[in-house]
């Protein structure tokens, strides 16, 4: 067989399989799991396979998922269906870091997670370009499942300046170290509900870039006493002015706090 002959039937494998996945039609991925195990059984890594929300349901009836602690689903088009399967696994009880980037799985699936019996030890939770907006924010800050959160990503999501300031409002993250919040809509409205929040006690990075924030939110932010342990307060590419500039200068001469503004 020729190099290029062989090269035809690996480009027709990987499309037929993207084809199944995408419309739903069950492959058996069994075999794909057992290969993706972590030597010590704790993380298991389906990064960029397109499982869909077929693999996800079948992911979910799997035993194996019983020790995992990591579990890495970035670019698989599982959306809210899959979501929802893997929600009401018994064998994610013991889950504690998820990756979810590119997933879609928009407000019906971060309801799901919000709403798991089974999904109460989570410590990162990542969410980028997921289509989630304001709706399933406000069940987040009212569920009892993210008690042992550190790190939430929300980048390039929905999300406006009610959502932010819902976020901003709940005491139900009392361990998170790092909130993105990176290409939303939060604004000042979000920005000015942060800064005024005494729930962040915890919070070391805070990324706030390309939400629409002027000078109002930004300078309320950089001079909020509410973020003790705050060590970078990012701000790039927000319509912002002189007024910043000058405020996150003072701050970041004295060394503690990096703004980051442009």
């Amino acid at each position: 067989m020729t190099a290029s002959q062989t090269k035809i039937i690996f480009t027709a494998t990987f499309l037929l399989l993207f084809f199944l996945t995408s419309f739903g039609w069950a492959t058996d991925i069994s075999a794909l799991v057992s290969k993706r195990v972590s030597q010590d059984g704790k993380t298991l890594d389906l990064s960029g396979l397109n499982i869909g929300a077929s693999g996800a349901k079948q992911l979910a009836k799997m035993d194996l998922l019983a020790g995992i602690t990591a579990l890495h689903l970035q670019g698989n088009n599982i959306r809210a269906r899959g979501m929802k399967a893997l929600a009401k696994s018994p064998h994610l009880a013991g889950l504690k870091h998820i990756d979810l980037w590119g997933n879609l799985i928009g407000d019906l699936g971060l309801k799901a997670i919000s709403e798991s019996p089974y999904l109460q030890q989570l410590e990162t939770i990542k969410l980028w370009k997921n289509e989630i907006s304001d709706d399933s924010i406000e069940l987040m800050v009212v569920s009892g499942n993210f008690t042992h959160l550190k790190i939430l990503m929300l980048n390039d999501n929905l999300i406006t300046p009610a959502g932010g300031a819902m976020l901003a409002s709940t005491s139900l993250f009392p361990q998170l170290l790092t909130l993105n919040l990176f290409r939303n809509d939060i604004g000042d409205g979000g920005a000015l509900a942060f800064a005024s929040s005494k729930n962040f006690s915890s919070l070391e990075l805070l990324y706030l870039g390309e939400n629409k924030i002027t000078d109002q939110g930004a300078v309320t932010l950089i001079e909020s006493q509410y973020f003790p342990r705050l060590k970078v307060l990012d701000l790039a590419m927000n319509p912002l002015g002189e007024a910043t500039m000058m405020a996150a200068f003072k701050v970041n001469n004295k060394g503690k706090l990096q703004i980051v503004y442009r």
